[in-house]
């Protein structure tokens, strides 16, 4: 007996096809979306690095910042001095009590770059009026009677002002190193460095 051939759905064959298709689509969409995104070098060490600029300052632009953190900084403050930098000399000036006496002093420091990146001042001549005072003595006594910030410490024994740049840049959102210090030019160099988080 002959048996007669099955007539073939092409509806069902497509229809198979097509659930086929739309699986592996949906595979390779989840495949992509989950995967990680690769990103590119440049990218990738662009984040992870700090980004830094060095910044070159001349004398007058020095003493101007300076004036302009002293004024804000002891805006409450009945004691007033000055940060000045000069051609040979970093000088504080200030006026104070001596005596009875209002008098005027002059401390000049030399400065230098330190190995961490801060600024350390030397003392090197004093002048209060027409007195002759060690200059250990005003040191104490500014270190004393003077409203200081936190990152300037007076050691009285060294006679040295150390301006710790590490110590202010903690409360910042950039951190500051010297790079140069040099007098005889009136160039200062600082690195201004913007931490990657």
């Amino acid at each position: 007996m002959h048996r007669q051939p099955r007539k073939r759905n092409p509806w069902k064959w497509a229809f198979l096809i097509l659930a086929t298709l739309v699986v592996i689509f949906i595979g390779v969409v989840i495949d992509k979306t989950t995967a990680p995104v690769s990103v590119p070098k440049e990218i990738s060490a662009t984040k992870q690095a700090d980004t830094s600029v060095e910044v070159t300052l001349n004398r007058k632009q020095v003493n101007a910042l300076s004036a302009n953190y002293l004024n804000k900084f002891l805006k409450d403050s009945k004691v007033k001095y000055r940060f000045v930098v000069g051609k040979k000399y970093a000088t504080v000036i200030g006026r104070t009590k001596f005596l009875g006496a209002t008098v005027q002093f002059s401390l000049n420091f030399i400065p230098q770059k330190t190995s961490q990146g801060n600024v350390l001042l030397r003392a090197k001549g004093l002048a209060v009026g027409r007195l002759n005072l060690p200059i250990r003595f005003v040191m104490a006594f500014l270190k004393k009677n003077y409203k200081l910030p936190q990152w300037v410490s007076l050691n009285v024994k060294k006679e040295t002002i150390l301006l710790d740049l590490n110590k202010y840049s903690q409360d910042k959102s950039v951190q500051y190193t010297a790079k140069e210090i040099n007098m005889t030019n009136g160039t200062f160099r600082f690195l201004i460095t913007i931490p990657t988080k």
